[in-house]
């Protein structure tokens, strides 16, 4: 197993088969383990590095002495008589010493929700703790498993891959890019500063468009939207791994802008009853193959606007980066060549640097989480036009199931 930031990204869910399903069949995630027990049923899902557990609790006796990994993503929400929604909960991490970072995490005031166990089966052992995030119903799974030689973790049954699943390795999923929070108006300095005095994280400047103090701000007639952004890559004193990919996982907080009217972050904090997970960025080296097969396998995205690809220097961007205009306007693709982290220090890789992105639909019922395809060739930050015009198509496909809804 790649030795990287995330360990993997739990979903909790009501209909459990129905997602790793999906996941197999739409993204074409291979179902790699399997976890079941009066309690609860997991599926273990990976493409690349990226690794999925798709929690579905079938007993309401599942708590933390009934079941050794069940976390209730329900638990942290702001009111203990709403409803079961489906959410992403827990972003795992792994790290050199959980013991370490437990006693570190306590110290800064973090709330323990799991203390430090050790479990092993004849693949080994590995050492796990939970802890709570600041924002809404996340948590954070410790996992130290550099003496484990397992599929996931141990209680997971191995399920062999099949054989007649064709998955092309240039349009696959490689790994996690970034993690997007969305948070309530005002809050995103707090959170900063609990991930910085906690976890040790930094701030990374999304681009050099974006101001320190105030973040990136789209502030637009249809968009109001602050970003802030942190990540692990400078923090190896803090215990978490840094891994092999080029770049390791960033952090996302997004919140609306005050007297905006409504948008996809209030939307978010409505239907989620609570700030939380928002979207999860899945890096690619080929996004139209990549693209261009999800929409074969079924997968709904959010179109951006169609004057994208004819604004005022877009074409000739385009051409200059060696991409087929017509090809990414037929997939849905934005580009954007102003993807500089704003970071002067930070040496390119190459001359040629840019961004390719596109967001899926919201998975879930409701209009909370989605998944975004990313292409980084050389780009470190996040391009100010691809922000708008992705939010934008967001926006749009909310706004357009808001006018359906209540028509009929």
């Amino acid at each position: 197993m790649d030795d990287c930031c995330v360990h993997h990204a739990e979903f909790g869910v009501e209909d459990g088969e129905e997602l790793q399903t999906r996941f197999q069949e739409h993204y074409k995630f291979s179902l790699v383990a399997k976890r079941v027990n009066k309690f609860v049923k997991q599926w273990v899902l990976r493409s690349g590095s990226a690794t999925v557990l798709v929690t579905q609790r079938i007993s309401s006796e599942s708590n933390l002495d009934s079941d050794k990994y069940y976390v209730d993503w329900q638990e942290n929400r702001t009111s203990s008589n709403i409803k079961q929604i489906d959410s992403v909960f827990n972003i795992a991490l792994k790290v050199k010493d959980v013991s370490a970072s437990v006693e570190r995490l306590s110290r800064s005031g973090c709330v323990i929700v799991r203390p430090v166990c050790k479990y092993s089966d004849e693949y080994g052992n590995v050492t796990i703790a939970t802890v709570k995030s600041c924002i809404g119903n996340v948590v954070h799974t410790l996992i130290e498993d550099e003496h484990y030689s397992g599929v996931f973790l141990p209680d997971f049954v191995p399920v062999p891959i099949d054989a007649t699943i064709k998955n092309d390795s240039n349009s696959s999923v490689t790994h996690f890019d970034h993690v997007t929070f969305a948070c309530v108006c005002g809050d995103s300095e707090r959170i900063l500063s609990w991930y910085s005095n906690c976890f040790g994280m930094k701030r990374f400047l999304i681009n050099r468009d974006e101001d320190v103090q105030n973040g990136f701000v789209i502030d637009t007639e249809d968009i109001g939207l602050r970003l802030k952004a942190f990540e692990y890559w400078k923090c190896a004193e803090s215990g978490i791994s840094t891994g092999n990919h080029p770049e390791s996982i960033k952090f996302v907080v997004a919140e609306a802008l005050p007297n905006q009217g409504p948008n996809q972050v209030d939307t978010f904090l409505q239907e989620h009853h609570g700030a939380g997970i928002q979207h999860i960025g899945l890096h690619t080296f080929n996004i139209i193959g990549t693209v261009s097969k999800l929409k074969e396998n079924g997968v709904q995205f959010a179109e951006p606007p169609y004057t994208y690809y004819t604004e005022v220097g877009k074409l000739e961007e385009i051409k200059e980066m060696g991409q087929d205009v017509d090809i990414l306007r037929e997939n849905g693709i934005l580009v954007d060549a102003e993807a500089d982290s704003g970071e002067d220090n930070v040496v390119p890789q190459s001359n040629l640097r840019y961004l390719l992105q596109k967001f899926t639909k919201p998975l879930f019922k409701e209009n909370t989480f989605f998944l975004e395809v990313i292409q980084r060739v050389g780009a470190r930050g996040f391009g100010s036009g691809n922000i708008t015009a992705l939010w934008r198509s967001v926006q749009a496909y909310m706004n357009n199931k808001d006018k359906e809804t209540a028509s009929s």
